[in-house]
């Protein structure tokens, strides 16, 4: 009698902690991101190396910083004066997957970090020029300071041309700041 209590008890206690759990997830604000930001992007470095198995194969390591001059991209009220994704792609002429690690800088000293994976396309247009598609889904791991908690997801997509300075691109998501 003494044990069926004792399991009663352990049981609604871990009952309550589930439902108080759940109660905190919901009161949790989510924060959408649904404009694309404007950014300006330079590659600090990169260095490529052929595989040699199938012509254009390469691996490669990146490092690009990128500026939010309009002050459009921002986390919790603050916004993102630069980041810096470093990253690495297998490719066959400019197409196949890519992984990154992006840290946002924020204009009160925090950072944000996000882990993200993505591929892109290489086609060849009429007129001969060559494009790239990607798409990416990037995730929100922690941070500093009062976003240390952050979790959440962007997803998006766009084009660039091969050696390029720039790429038009959307972007979607949502994040949340553990409280």
């Amino acid at each position: 009698m003494v044990t069926a209590r004792l399991i009663t008890l352990i049981s609604a206690s871990f009952v309550a902690l589930a439902i108080s759990n759940s109660n905190a997830v919901l009161a949790q604000t989510k924060y959408t991101i649904t404009k694309t930001p404007t950014i300006t992007g330079q590659y600090l470095q990169q260095h490529a190396i052929d595989v040699e198995d199938v012509p254009g194969h390469q691996v490669r390591v990146f490092e690009v910083r990128n500026s939010y001059p309009a002050k459009d991209l921002v986390f919790g009220g603050v916004a993102v004066k630069e980041s810096l994704v470093r990253g690495m792609s297998d490719y066959i002429n400019f197409s196949g997957p890519y992984m990154q690690y992006t840290v946002y800088l924020l204009e009160d000293g925090n950072k944000v970090f996000g882990r993200g994976t993505g591929s892109s396309q290489s086609s060849t247009q009429p007129d001969g020029s060559q494009s790239i598609k990607f798409s990416f889904t990037e995730n929100f791991v922690g941070g500093t300071g009062r976003f240390k908690g952050i979790h959440g997801q962007v997803r998006g997509s766009g084009e660039r041309v091969p050696g390029g300075k720039s790429a038009s691109y959307q972007l979607s998501g949502e994040y949340w700041l553990d409280e």
